[in-house]
């Protein structure tokens, strides 16, 4: 199935495809430490997190699934889509630096509703699952 932004709701595809990478930054961490107050060391002390089985900071995981919305309200199902649901299993940890790519696939789509249900997936740069999970998603018209 092709990739692309899905435009209306009778224009989205049951099979339909889309995905955007993101290299995560420090900058990102301190944005969203900043925003959501969540200063846990294990992502914001270099110290504290080398002295755990991590051995260096981890990406906030709603940081790396907050991309999901990114994909939602820009590609599928775009403009005017109200995230109502979202499903997430957080599989292995992110790093500053990591290359992740955010990946949704139109799973099933429910006309009277105008609602899209999506599988939502994120990769890093070694094609590793990070983050797994299924969104609901209802189109605006």
């Amino acid at each position: 199935m092709d990739t692309g932004t899905a435009g209306t709701f009778d224009q989205i595809e049951i099979g339909q495809t889309d995905e955007f990478h993101h290299q995560v930054t420090e900058s990102d961490l301190d944005a969203f430490c900043n925003l959501t107050g969540d200063d846990n060391p294990l992502h914001m002390d270099v110290e504290y997190a080398s002295k755990t089985n991590f051995k260096e900071r981890v990406v906030h995981g709603m940081l790396t699934a907050s991309f999901i919305s990114t994909m939602i309200g820009t590609k599928i199902p775009g403009k005017g889509s109200l995230l109502s649901e979202q499903h997430l299993r957080f599989l292995v940890p992110v790093r500053i630096g990591d290359m992740i790519r955010v990946w949704v696939k139109v799973k099933h789509k429910s006309q009277a509703e105008q609602i899209v249900f999506l599988k939502t997936v994120i990769y890093n740069q070694h094609n590793k699952k990070v983050v797994d999970g299924e969104a609901k998603v209802k189109v605006i018209s």
